[in-house]
């Protein structure tokens, strides 16, 4: 076995990246953070995703803070997560609506949190290093809607970012488009309800929350991501819907503990931004969620 030195500052950083690794890899092979997306496209999943609460809630992750570390309780695991706020889509055009693999994510508050322990082993960090994770996480959530489409080949070109296609957010009567897009490389996985090897991307859409200074979530009941393509395929939409005020109020205090938890209430957000903060902007895609 070849010796691994590890010297100074270093040893934290590599004693965090282990605590990482076995986290991550769990007992048996199994974790509660695996998420495997082709998976995630065998399961039955909604045209129009309907959620107890607004993206903006906590509804499925507890985070407690104890001896100087944050720890996260998912209501499920990570994938159960990532199919809560994930639906599949809908044909807009002539041949009508169709049933296939491919699927979108609206990543909410609760996914953008709970991927800082894949992407960073965030319950291994001190206080202070998590602390800087959730803040700048929670910031970037704060200015932008991110939208994850994984597309399937064998159901039309997947590369949805592509010059000349036409991606739209709807929320109520208006229209937005994106400010960045991007497409990751083709992957493959196997469907083993279709007992076939499939090819898939992952695109990536961000819009500006905030426009003319105005929060468009604010007040929301849910939204659409339209995909108008140029090779000929039909439009497609993907839907999520949410219940609000006192509605979702009340299905969050009747099914979970507070959602934060350190001593200062049930109503503190913790390490996060306060509204007197400015947001960090969002820089660059990353396949997961946001850029750190």
């Amino acid at each position: 076995m070849v010796p691994i030195l590890v010297r100074g500052s270093s040893v934290r950083s590599f004693l965090a990246l282990i605590a990482g690794v076995i986290i991550l890899s769990g007992c048996g092979g199994g974790s509660t953070y695996s998420y495997d997306e082709g998976s995630l496209a065998q399961r039955f999943l909604p045209t129009d995703r309907s959620v107890a609460y607004p993206p903006d809630s906590l509804g499925a992750l507890t985070i407690t803070k104890s001896d100087g570390t944050y720890q996260f309780e998912l209501e499920s695991d990570y994938e159960a997560l990532h199919r809560k706020w994930s639906s599949t889509y809908q044909g807009l055009g002539t041949r009508g609506s169709q049933r296939g693999s491919s699927y979108a994510t609206l990543w909410s508050l609760e996914l953008s949190l709970a991927s800082l322990q894949p992407e960073f082993g965030i319950t291994a960090l001190s206080e202070e290093r998590a602390e800087k994770r959730l803040q700048r996480r929670r910031g970037q959530f704060k200015n932008t809607i991110q939208i994850d489409v994984i597309w399937f080949e064998r159901e039309g070109e997947s590369n949805l970012a592509a010059p000349g296609n036409r991606v739209e957010l709807q929320i109520g009567e208006d229209t937005y488009q994106p400010a960045k897009e991007n497409s990751g490389p083709l992957r493959e996985t196997f469907l083993s309800d279709q007992g076939r090897a499939a090819i898939y991307r992952r695109n990536s859409f961000y819009f500006p929350r905030i426009v003319d200074g105005a929060d468009i979530l604010e007040g929301a009941q849910g939204m659409e991501l339209r995909i108008n393509p140029t090779s000929g395929r039909s439009r497609v939409r993907f839907a999520w819907s949410w219940e609000t005020g006192a509605q979702a109020d009340v299905r969050l205090r009747g099914q979970r503990p507070p959602r934060f938890s350190d001593g200062r209430g049930a109503d503190s957000e913790g390490p996060f931004l306060s509204d007197t903060e400015q947001p960090t902007p969002l820089l660059q895609s990353v396949p997961s969620a946001f850029h750190d």
